[in-house]
């Protein structure tokens, strides 16, 4: 678990990347033009050709700093050079402000509605998801699991706050950071006030916030959970748009550079850390009870019906292990071709989540048709429980390659280096 975690600061490296953007350049807003002097001047990048581009010449499109001046710089002559205004950009008639507002107002209603079912209503989300029993078939299904998983609630004291519920909240700030100056803003002030430029650094923190933490819960929903929920993604789609209008439209002001991405990286990072602590907050043993009961849930049981299965006169049997979903990786299926020629064998159990996730970091390509699967199970489809005591298994799941036992979920690299050992004890 702690190794996945490192991909929450590639998934985040969006902001890294916009807030080192705040010293370089952007193509500036139609119908304003960028100030310049000595103390601070954007490259321009003319253009040999005409071309129109909704009636703006190739020729005139200027790259300009991402922040924005609401005054003019004089040359050594004393003439102005350039105007900048951001009465376009962020004033009255902002629509950058408007896509922020629009888009944290639909966010707000998603997770405010997920909130709603998770809190009032005992199955609203199966209702709209689907039973977590057809996780496999259905992406739209498999939102149900990923919204009961450990990862969606905060647990604060005897208090279990779900997650979609301090996303509503932050939608909801960000919506009103946003819409508030639009309707008391008249067309007169461009915005560029001290209480504006205050409204546009907290526009920046919060969408700042907002991507990160969207950028961290997307590698933990395809590098942890192995699900798709299209509500999550929608959710991060939103977020992660607002933090890149945010800081590609200018809503950093000049004179407040300093202050803006002061306040801007302190987000950043304070995010992060309320991220790992989340990812660290779900213990091992909470994560494989819900792994355990979504197997279940995939074959129709649960848990009372195993806790039963021994007083059962005719107990279930042959219960498949649940499918495959995920996609092999070029390197997976090089793998999978290497232990199809050492006749590698996995010992497991349809109820094993480890099983499963080994499995699932494989993906359906690189392990049907190369790895023979013994279902070590009594109740399991093509039980081979008498085989597997015969071999001795010491737990699922176990590799068997070149002859050897190999037990425990294993990482790509870690195969790699078992394949490569037995391969050269064969030559």
């Amino acid at each position: 678990m702690i190794r996945e975690s490192s991909i929450v600061y590639l998934t985040a490296a969006w902001v890294v990347l916009a807030q080192h953007s705040a010293a370089a350049f952007q193509i500036s807003p139609l119908g304003s033009t960028i100030s310049t002097g000595p103390s601070r001047r954007p490259a321009t990048f003319s253009s040999k050709s005409n071309a129109n581009f909704g009636g703006v010449s190739s020729s005139s499109v200027i790259f300009s700093p991402l922040y924005s001046s609401a005054g003019g710089d004089n040359n050594n002559d004393g003439e102005v050079r350039s105007v900048s205004t951001d009465v376009d950009v962020w004033g009255s008639s902002s629509m950058s402000r408007k896509a922020i507002a629009g888009l944290s107002t639909i966010g707000m209603v998603e997770t405010g509605y997920l909130s709603y079912l998770k809190l009032y209503t005992a199955d609203g989300i199966s209702k709209i998801c689907g039973d977590e029993g057809d996780v496999a078939a259905s992406s739209l299904s498999s939102c149900s699991s990923v919204l009961n998983s450990p990862y969606a609630t905060i647990q604060l004291g005897d208090l279990n706050l779900p997650l979609t519920l301090v996303g509503c909240a932050a939608y909801a700030i960000t919506a009103l950071l946003a819409a508030v100056p639009l309707l008391i803003l008249s067309d007169e002030e461009d915005g560029s006030s001290s209480s504006y430029e205050n409204n546009r650094i907290a526009i920046l923190c919060t969408t700042t916030a907002m991507a990160t933490f969207s950028s961290f819960l997307l590698s933990l929903l395809f590098n942890t959970l192995h699900q798709s929920c299209p509500f999550c993604l929608l959710s991060a789609a939103l977020s992660i748009s607002m933090g890149f209008t945010a800081w590609i439209s200018g809503a950093l002001p000049m004179n407040r550079r300093q202050d803006g991405v002061k306040f801007g990286l302190g987000s950043f990072f304070t995010t992060t850390l309320a991220a790992l602590a989340l990812f660290l907050s779900v213990d091992e043993v909470a994560m494989q009870a819900y792994k355990s009961e979504l197997i279940m849930a995939g074959n129709g049981l649960s848990n009372n019906v195993v806790a039963q299965a021994k007083s059962d006169a005719e107990p279930k049997k042959d219960i498949p292990a649940p499918p495959i979903t995920a996609t092999s990786s070029a390197r997976a299926l090089k793998i999978g071709a290497d232990l199809k020629t050492l006749d590698a064998k996995m010992y497991g159990a349809y109820w094993c989540s480890h099983c499963f996730e080994q499995k699932q970091r494989l993906g359906k390509e690189a392990y049907y048709g190369n790895v023979q699967y013994v279902e070590c199970s009594k109740e399991g489809l093509n039980s081979g429980a008498a085989f597997c005591k015969e071999q001795k298994v010491p737990g699922y799941p176990t590799w068997e390659i070149g002859g050897k036992q190999f037990p425990g979920d294993m990482y790509l690299d870690e195969l790699e280096d078992i394949i490569k050992d037995v391969k050269s004890k064969q030559m």
